[in-house]
C-alpha cells in the first residue's frame, strides 16, 4: 500500500497532467471531405454528367406560394435552390427577370416572424439559421441590383445582432447613414443601397450592437448621428427604448469599490456625455420616468467616479427637490450616492444621507452599500484624503469599524424595515477578516451556518479570509471547511463554480514539491489533502487563464521552472494567451534562474509586442536593485532607437521605442538611490540622445522622457 504523500503526490501530478493534455483535433470539415471525394472520383469512376439546367421562373412561382401558405421550411428549400442558380450562373443577366423585390421581402418578413415564434432554448439553432438566412437574403438583394430600402436595413441589422456579428452591424449602419448624408447622384454611385430614411427601430439595433462591443468611441457615436437622423423625421425623437439600450440588461445594479458590473458600465460614458442623455430623454420621453431615474444613476456614478463630489450632490439634492422635473427618486440612486460617499471616505456624509432619506428608500441594498463602504475604509484610510481625526478613527482602530457596523446590522434587525440578507453578512465577514478577528468571523459563519451554506459567496469569503490571515490555526479551520464544503456539495450543498475552485486552487497547488524538496509547514493532514485533490480533479476548469496562471506561479514560486514552462506552451496550444501578468511572471524567474540573455530571448521569441515593455521592466529591476549594471545595460541597448531603424530578421523593427520612460525613471532612482552618480551622468546623456531619435516620431513617448529627465537633471 502506498504512503498517504506519495498518493497525494500522485494525484497532484495527474491534476497537473490534465491542463497539459492536448484537446482533441477538430473533425475534418465537408469541405475537405467533397475535395477527396472529388479527386477520388477523377481518377477512379468516369466522368459525371453536367447536373441539368434549374428552372428558375418555376422556383419562383413555388417561392411566392410557400411564403404566402407561410410554409417556412419550403421556403428556405425553394430559395436555397434558387441562391445556387444564381450564383452559378454568375455571367447571365436574365437570372432575376422575373425576380421583384416584394418577393424577397415578404421572405425575409416570414423568416423574421418564424424565428420570434421560435424563441424557446430547445429551438435556438432553428432561429440561428433563419437569422443567417435573412442576412444571405439582404446580401442578394443588394447583389442582383434590387431596392433595399429600411425595411431591409433594420431586418439585417436585427439579424446580424442575434448572431452576435456586432462589427458588421455597425459598419452596415454606417453604410446607410453615409448615404442619407450624400445627395441622390452621388447616392446612386456611392453605394448600392436605395435608403431614403431608417426607421427608429434601426438605429435601436446599432446602439445595442455598439454597447455589445463595449466600445465608448462607438457608442458616442451612434447616440449622435441617431439622434441627428431621428430628430428630422415627422416624430417627437428618439423612442424611449432607444435610450434603454445604453443599459442592455436594465439591472438596478450599484458599482462597488472592485468594479463590478465589468460587462457594461454606462457611467463609463463620461458626466458631460450622461447629461445630454438626460436632456434628450427629458425632452423625447418625459413619461417614461424609470428610464430617467436609471440615467440620474449611471450619471451620479460617473460624477462620483471623476471626483465630482459636490457636482453629484448637486444633482442629489436635484433630485430631491424636483423630482418630476429631474427623476424620480429611488433606492437605487441612493445606494449610488451612498456608495459614492463611501469611495471618497465620506463615511459621515453617507450615513447622513442614509438616514435622512425616505423610509421606502432605505433598503437593505442601501445599507449594504454604506457596510460596505465602512468595511473597505480600512483598506483605504491610509492613503485617503479625509482628515487626520477620520483616518485615525478608521485606520488605527479597525475595532471601532466593526463595532459601527455590528450597531447599524442590529439596528436593522429589530427597528428598520430592512432586514440583513445574504450579501450583509458577506459584507460583515469580510470586514471582520480584515480587521485580524478571524475567529470572530468563523463564529459568526458558524452560527449563521444554515443561512449561508448555500450561498456561494459567503463560502468563497470565508475560505478566502482563513487562508490569508497568516495563521496556522486558521489555515487549518480553513481546510476543515473546505472539506464540510465537499461534504455539503455531494448533499444538497451550494452549486460550486469555478471562482471558488480556483480560490482553493490558488492555496492548495503552492504545496505540490518534487520529491527532493521538503514538504512545506503542515495545516492540513493528508487524508483531508487527498480528499481534496479527489474533489478538484473533476472540477478544476481547464479553458480559463486565471487557473493557468495560478499554477504557473506556483510551480515558478517553487523554482520549477521546466515545469511551468510545460504548463505555458499548454496553454499557448489551447490558444489561451497568456496575460502580461503571467508572461512577467516567467520572464522575471528565467532571468533570475537562467541568465538576463535567456531571458531576452524569450521574450522576444515567445511574447507580443505590446507586452515587451513590462516583460523588459521585470527582468531590469532586479538587475538595478542589485547594482548589476552592466547586465542591465545589456537589455537596454538591445532595444536602443538606433536598433529600430535597421531591422533585420534576428531584430526586427518596433512599432514603438525602447528604453521607455518607466525604465529609464527606474535606472535613475536605482543610480541616485545608490550613489552612483557615474552611472546617473551616463544615463541622463543616453536620454538626452535618445530625445533626439524620437521627438519627431513618438511625441506623446518624447514626452514622458523629457519629464524624468528634468526631474533627474535638477535633482541635487
Amino acid at each position: 500500500m502506498l504512503a498517504p504523500g506519495l498518493v497525494a503526490l500522485t494525484r497532484m501530478r495527474r491534476a497537473l497532467t490534465r491542463l497539459l493534455l492536448p484537446l482533441p483535433p477538430p473533425p475534418p470539415t465537408l469541405r475537405l471531405y467533397q475535395c477527396e471525394r472529388r479527386q477520388l472520383s477523377a481518377i477512379h469512376s468516369p466522368p459525371v454528367p453536367q447536373p441539368p439546367v434549374i428552372n428558375q421562373p418555376r422556383l419562383l412561382h413555388e417561392l411566392r406560394a410557400s411564403v404566402t401558405k407561410q410554409d417556412t421550411g419550403a421556403a428556405v428549400r425553394i430559395y436555397a435552390e434558387l441562391r445556387r442558380a444564381w450564383l452559378a450562373d454568375a455571367a447571365s443577366s436574365s437570372r432575376h427577370a422575373e425576380l421583384r423585390m416584394g418577393d424577397l421581402r415578404a421572405f425575409h418578413i416570414l423568416l423574421r416572424r418564424s424565428a420570434a415564434r421560435s424563441e424557446s432554448v430547445s429551438s435556438g439553432e432553428r432561429r440561428r439559421a433563419l437569422f443567417i438566412v435573412i442576412v444571405q437574403v439582404i446580401d442578394d438583394m443588394q447583389r442582383l441590383g434590387l431596392r433595399v430600402g429600411a425595411t431591409e436595413v433594420a431586418a439585417v441589422l436585427f439579424a446580424q445582432n442575434q448572431l452576435g456579428h456586432y462589427s458588421a452591424t455597425i459598419d452596415r449602419w454606417r453604410a446607410a447613414v453615409s448615404q442619407l448624408s450624400l445627395d441622390s447622384k452621388s447616392a446612386s454611385a456611392a453605394s448600392d443601397l436605395s435608403v431614403r430614411l431608417l426607421f427608429p427601430q434601426t438605429h435601436v439595433y446599432a446602439m445595442a450592437a455598439a454597447v455589445s462591443l463595449k466600445s465608448l468611441r462607438f457608442v458616442r457615436d451612434v447616440y449622435r448621428d441617431s439622434v441627428r437622423l431621428m430628430s428630422e423625421l415627422p416624430m417627437t425623437g428618439p423612442p424611449a427604448k432607444f435610450f434603454w439600450a445604453l443599459f442592455p440588461a436594465q439591472a438596478e445594479s450599484v458599482a462597488d469599490s472592485a468594479g463590478s458590473d465589468r460587462a457594461w458600465d454606462a457611467s463609463r460614458l463620461g458626466s458631460g456625455f450622461l447629461e445630454l442623455v438626460l436632456s434628450d430623454a427629458t425632452k423625447c420621453v418625459a413619461s417614461d420616468t424609470l428610464l430617467r431615474s436609471r440615467i440620474v444613476q449611471a450619471l451620479l456614478r460617473a460624477l462620483l467616479t471623476e471626483g465630482h463630489v459636490h457636482g453629484a450632490s448637486t444633482l442629489y439634492d436635484r433630485v430631491l427637490a424636483e423630482p418630476r422635473r429631474v427623476a424620480p427618486m429611488t433606492s437605487w440612486i441612493l445606494c449610488e450616492m451612498v456608495a459614492g460617499l463611501c469611495r471618497h471616505s465620506r463615511l459621515d456624509d453617507a450615513y447622513d444621507v442614509l438616514i435622512n432619506a425616505a423610509q421606502e428608500h432605505r433598503t437593505t441594498h442601501a445599507w449594504n452599500a454604506y457596510l460596505d463602504g465602512v468595511a473597505n475604509s480600512m483598506c483605504r484610510a491610509q492613503c485617503s484624503t479625509a482628515g487626520k481625526r477620520q483616518r485615525r478613527e478608521w485606520a488605527r482602530a479597525p475595532r471601532a469599524v466593526l463595532k459601527r457596523m455590528k450597531t447599524c446590522i442590529d439596528w436593522m434587525e429589530k427597528s428598520c424595515a430592512a432586514k440583513p440578507d445574504l450579501a450583509t453578512r458577506s459584507i460583515w465577514l469580510r470586514a471582520c477578516f480584515r480587521a485580524a478577528e478571524w475567529r470572530r468571523a468563523y463564529a459568526y459563519f458558524c452560527t449563521h451556518f444554515e443561512a449561508m451554506r448555500h450561498d456561494i459567496v459567503c463560502w468563497d469569503t470565508a475560505i478566502r479570509g482563513l487562508f490569508e490571515s497568516g495563521d496556522t490555526d486558521a489555515q487549518k479551520e480553513g481546510w476543515h471547511l473546505v472539506s464540510r464544503l465537499i461534504r455539503l456539495t455531494d448533499e444538497s450543498g451550494p452549486s460550486v463554480d469555478v471562482r471558488l475552485v480556483e480560490t482553493i486552487l490558488l492555496y492548495l497547488f503552492p504545496r505540490y514539491r518534487p520529491s527532493y524538496q521538503p514538504p512545506p509547514a503542515r495545516t492540513l493532514d493528508q487524508q483531508t489533502l487527498a480528499e481534496v485533490l479527489d474533489w478538484m480533479e473533476t472540477r478544476m476548469p481547464q479553458q480559463r487563464k486565471i487557473t493557468y496562471a495560478i499554477v504557473i506561479g506556483s510551480l515558478l514560486a517553487t523554482n520549477q521552472i521546466a515545469r511551468g514552462l510545460e504548463v505555458y506552451q499548454a496553454m499557448v496550444r489551447r490558444q489561451l494567451w497568456p496575460s502580461k501578468s503571467i508572461n512577467c511572471m516567467l520572464a522575471k524567474s528565467l532571468a533570475s534562474e537562467q541568465g538576463v540573455a535567456v531571458a531576452a530571448g524569450f521574450v522576444e521569441e515567445h511574447f507580443p509586442p505590446h507586452h515587451y515593455a513590462a516583460a523588459f521592466t521585470a527582468i531590469v529591476k532586479p538587475l538595478l536593485l542589485r547594482r548589476r549594471y552592466e547586465d542591465a545595460w545589456c537589455v537596454l541597448d538591445r532595444h536602443y532607437p538606433e536598433v529600430n531603424a535597421g531591422a533585420t530578421d534576428r531584430a526586427p523593427a518596433l512599432s514603438y521605442p525602447y528604453p521607455t520612460h518607466d525604465m529609464y525613471g527606474m535606472a535613475l532612482g536605482a543610480a541616485v538611490e545608490h550613489g552612483d552618480f557615474g552611472q546617473r551622468r551616463l544615463l541622463l546623456d543616453r536620454i538626452r540622445a535618445h530625445l533626439d531619435l524620437v521627438s519627431g516620431k513618438y511625441p506623446l513617448s518624447a514626452q514622458r522622457i523629457a519629464r524624468v529627465y528634468a526631474f533627474y537633471y535638477n535633482r541635487a
